[in-house]
């Protein structure tokens, strides 16, 4: 196991040698640490995608973990060197081995699938993945294409009942066989149920994402070689969880958040195993830079094999109205009840999935499209707009004349827009726990019917200049060309919302 020292140096980005596992048929990592156990409690047909049917397993996995693993707080819960868990898992694939190429894992948030909704935009009932069917059917089936298939496993305290409070690395090393287990399609001697799969994808939004982040820059990626090739972090900005090493490094309780004064990590800290580390895809949306210190994981150069890419979304732009009235209601924006910026992410999460894919290998290698950042460098008018941090440099990104950010993916939604995203972030902007999620809202004041016309003369006019926009960026690999339809259809819809004055 990791000294308090070398958790420390993990933590901080430090280079830390790991403990050198003795050959595997005598290392007890290799004896003990694994998933010994696969317990199918549901399997259920769910249709037919892509002209493939698909089946969805759904049950519990057992496995140990070793105390050779560096897990924080692992002596406290496990005396004989050994903890023992069981997680929920969810797996769902091409029905028939030859269909199946590539598997995207999610990491969950809270235990919820947030990827998962939004890639097939549909919404994921709540609870165990044991206990969730998917009655109402999947969405838009972008996930299952007749090939790619999609899994998570339960890994935070409090959703799996396997990971402790005091050693919530627990859930790292389970993510990490889980994914091994998809890797080999071996169960001890015997083939697993669930089947293997070439490429595998490790994924998050928000939260999930710093998991992500934590789960590649504390070195779980390997297990006897590459687990995930290619990891996707959305909103996650070089924000770690204070699950463990960072945890052990303060001293503090660990708990899956980040810390108030965390510092993000720059690629460099993230991608330090050129060996096992994955191609790692990097999203900051607009408010990201407001309340997650966007700024500060690029201020380094970045380093081969990381792609950060910046768009003017909110983090969090699909709010129900429900959820946006508590959010007021909380105190988000003095109480004052405003518009909030709904650009659509969901479109360019899709599309920068399947480069990713093709980054490792899916469907043919390519390279990744060019990193897109914002022009940084500013600060907001209104100091309470941005959660500062200690001794840092923390800035925004300059703003066009209509308020949205310079450079990044250029939506079309802000190279043409029907309103102005202001405040760019709504007050607290704090990281101070995990309910003080204001800042991940962004405000919006809609322009009249009256200034649309003067802007843009029609809606024709307007969407064939937007259908140009939203053509260019399918030509980038930034948009699908099965979302530009949708887009276009979103803006219409948003035209027709526009208030006959102000």
């Amino acid at each position: 196991m990791l000294n308090r020292r070398s958790l420390l140096l993990l933590a901080l980005g430090t280079t830390v040698a790991l403990p050198t596992p003795a050959p595997a048929s005598a290392s007890v990592a290799d004896r003990t640490s694994g998933i010994t156990g696969v317990s199918v409690t549901r399997r259920e047909s769910l249709g037919t995608f892509g002209g493939t049917p698909y089946e969805r397993l759904a049950g519990t996995v057992s496995g140990s973990v070793s105390g050779d693993e560096p897990v924080a707080g692992f002596d406290t819960v496990a005396g004989d060197g050994v903890h023992a868990y069981t997680s929920g898992f969810e797996v769902i694939r091409p029905v028939g081995e030859d269909a199946r190429g590539s598997i995207v894992v999610e990491a969950e948030n809270r235990g919820t699938p947030l990827m998962l909704r939004d890639f097939n935009g549909f919404d994921v009932p709540g609870g165990a993945p044991q206990d969730v069917s998917y009655t109402s059917g999947m969405g838009s089936g972008f996930l299952f294409d007749g090939t790619r298939s999609y899994a998570r496993v339960q890994w935070q305290t409090g959703y799996s009942p396997g990971v402790p409070a005091a050693a919530q690395g627990v859930g790292q090393v389970i993510v990490r066989d889980f994914g091994r287990l998809l890797r080999e399609g071996r169960l001890g001697d015997a083939d697993s149920p669930l089947g293997s799969y070439r490429y595998l994808l490790l994924v998050g939004l928000s939260q999930a994402a710093w998991f992500v982040t934590s789960f590649v820059a504390e070195g779980f990626n390997d297990a006897r070689g590459q687990v995930f090739q290619g990891a996707y972090a959305q909103d996650g900005v070089g924000n770690q969880l204070a699950i463990n090493a960072v945890a052990a490094a303060d001293g503090e309780p660990q708990t899956a958040y980040v810390r108030p004064d965390g510092v993000p990590l720059t690629p460099r800290q993230v991608l330090r195993r050129p060996r096992t580390d994955p191609v790692f895809v990097d999203v900051a949306a607009y408010t990201d830079y407001y309340r997650l210190r966007a700024s500060i994981s690029r201020q380094a150069y970045a380093v081969t094999g990381y792609h950060r890419y910046d768009w003017p979304a909110a983090h969090r732009p699909t709010l129900t109205q429900a959820q946006a009235d508590s959010a007021f209601a909380q105190g988000c924006n003095s109480g004052e009840v405003i518009p909030l910026n709904a650009i659509d992410n969901r479109p360019y999460s899709r599309a920068m999935l399947v480069a990713l894919e093709r980054r490792v290998g899916v469907g043919g290698p390519a390279p990744m499209p060019p990193e897109r950042l914002f022009t940084a460098g500013a600060k907001p008018a209104d100091p309470a707009l941005l959660n500062g941090l200690p001794g840092r440099e923390v800035s925004v990104p300059q703003v066009d004349g209509d308020g949205f950010p310079l450079g990044g993916v250029r939506f079309p939604a802000a190279d043409l827009p029907l309103g102005s995203p202001a405040p760019p972030a709504l007050t607290p902007v704090s990281t101070a726990n995990s309910a003080a999620t204001c800042g991940n809202s962004g405000g919006w004041q809609p322009f009249t019917g009256d200034d649309l016309r003067g802007r843009y003369g029609s809606l024709d006019r307007y969407l064939a200049a937007y259908d140009t926009l939203a053509t260019r960026l399918v030509t980038q690999r930034l948009l699908l060309e099965a979302d530009r339809r949708t887009l276009l259809e979103q803006a219409a819809a948003e035209w027709s919302k526009a208030p006959a004055q102000s």
